[in-house]
């Protein structure tokens, strides 16, 4: 088995938190918070997206103020720009690591026994439960992000004017962004939110990278114990971060 950086901090924390940064929600918006993780099927690379520094936000910068919108969601999750993703994989604090995977240590040997995985992949793997928590979180309290959601990734007439940019920034030739978000809803729940469907869809992951099948049951446990484990500190760490972003973008902006 050979570990691969593809998995989600899952679509409604990233449109929520972009939303807590920006101060507004958007079709364009949404599309820009979650495109980073849209390479789950996709030809292009976790590193494409995530590490992009500000080059695509000048590149798009260059053809109109209103695809700004697409890229400042999009610093808000990525590692470099330093979003979301880079507090909570890379680093945080003076633990190990993101928060996510300070939180992960205390999940990890029963994710490596739910998830019949190799221990070495534990602590990767575990961190994705600690994301799947907080979705979860957000997901009960604001259930109109469902809706938010769904409506940004069936908007196909705004992903085909992206894609028009996206492609040529990319390089695209023979696939389209567009194909990127088509395929990303294969590994999403749109409809009913809650630790079982999420774990499902997990598995759905795992079959389709590495070929494993999960215990979803199991797993759904581990997910609803996530959800206890972020609780405590959860918000001091998103108001941290939405300062580092929000400067970020306003150092940029200036």
């Amino acid at each position: 088995m050979r570990v691969r950086k593809e998995e989600l901090m899952f679509p409604i924390t990233h449109i929520w938190f972009c939303r807590r940064v920006l101060g507004y929600s958007s079709n364009m918006t949404v599309l820009g918070s979650v495109f980073p993780d849209t390479v789950i099927k996709c030809s292009l690379t976790r590193d494409q997206t995530h590490n992009v520094g500000w080059g695509l936000y000048k590149y798009l910068k260059g053809h109109g103020n209103e695809y700004l919108e697409f890229a400042r969601a999009m610093a808000t999750h990525t590692v470099n720009p330093r979003g979301l993703d880079f507090y909570g994989d890379e680093e945080y604090g003076d633990g190990y690591k993101g928060y996510c995977f300070q939180k992960a240590a205390a999940i990890e040997k029963e994710v490596i026994e739910a998830c019949n995985i190799p221990a070495e992949f534990g602590l990767w793997k575990a961190h994705n439960f600690i994301e799947m928590g907080i979705e979860m979180n957000i997901a009960e309290s604001e259930r109109e992000l469902m809706d938010v959601f769904h409506k940004g990734l069936t908007d196909y007439c705004l992903i085909k004017e992206l894609s028009l940019y996206l492609d040529r920034y990319y390089g695209l030739k023979d696939k389209s962004v567009s194909d990127c978000f088509c395929k990303f809803t294969e590994f999403m729940e749109l409809k009913d939110l809650n630790s079982f469907t999420l774990a499902r869809r997990y598995n759905t992951q795992m079959n389709y990278k590495h070929g494993i099948e999960i215990d979803i049951s199991k797993c759904s446990n581990i997910i609803d114990k996530a959800r206890g484990i972020v609780q405590e500190d959860f918000e001091s760490f998103i108001s941290y971060c939405a300062e580092k972003v929000k400067a970020s973008l306003k150092e940029e902006c200036t």
